[in-house]
């Protein structure tokens, strides 16, 4: 039997996975990008000293578990401004899913 059609379909699966880990990787860290404008005062969870010492770690961190939905709930958005852009950033994923799972 002829394994050429198998291979492809493989193929074809795992540049679909390979686009779909690129469109999530670039979602992250566009949003860490924008929150890394705000300072502590936009969060709940962290302070001022903390946010000074790995404001990076901290942005991609709450990018992260707003991303991944899971909301640890120890870090979370503030002011309206940053609510907002969680909102969307949320969305974003659903689309991200949605894409994965209707083969977009």
């Amino acid at each position: 039997m002829n394994q050429y059609p198998k291979k492809l379909l493989q193929s074809k699966y795992l540049r679909k996975v390979f686009k779909l880990s690129i469109i999530g990787i670039i979602i992250v860290f566009v949003f860490t990008g924008i929150f890394y404008l705000f300072d502590h005062t936009h969060f709940n969870g962290f302070g001022k000293e903390q946010d000074k010492e790995s404001k990076i770690l901290n942005r991609l961190y709450f990018t992260m578990t707003t991303f991944s939905s899971t909301g640890y709930g120890d870090i979370s958005p503030k002011s309206i401004s940053v609510k907002i852009i969680s909102m969307i950033l949320q969305f974003g994923l659903v689309i991200v899913l949605l894409g994965g799972i209707f083969e977009i």
